[in-house]
């Protein structure tokens, strides 16, 4: 699938997610800010999937001190995240999901 029409699915279901959970989406934007206090943008790191590009987006990636309703987890943790490009982060996406399948025993 192109990557310009993954990103606009994802953001696409962000935006639907925050309009209807406008508390857990707000947690979500504390946590993110919380991480570019403590550690920078992301710009300022290469990307962890592919170490080439400059990231662009912080991603949570660990998952065990998970906050929030499954469809909108954060970390109060800024050590949980790490930097992508947005290809990469919407991979580490994917692989997060797939791993919360997992803990929760979920198919898809």
């Amino acid at each position: 699938m192109d990557i310009h029409r993954r990103l606009r699915e994802r953001d696409a279901r962000l935006t639907r997610f925050a309009k209807r959970h406008p508390k857990a989406a707000a947690e979500v934007v504390n946590a993110l800010a919380r991480v570019r206090h403590l550690r920078g943008e992301p710009d300022e790191y290469p990307c962890q999937g592919c170490a080439t590009a400059p990231a662009e987006e912080w991603q949570l990636v660990e998952l065990s001190r998970r906050e929030g309703p499954e469809f909108l987890l954060y970390s109060d943790e800024p050590e949980h995240y790490s930097p992508f490009c947005s290809p990469c982060a919407l991979d580490a996406e994917d692989d997060r999901n797939q791993r919360l399948d997992r803990i929760w025993g979920r198919t898809r």
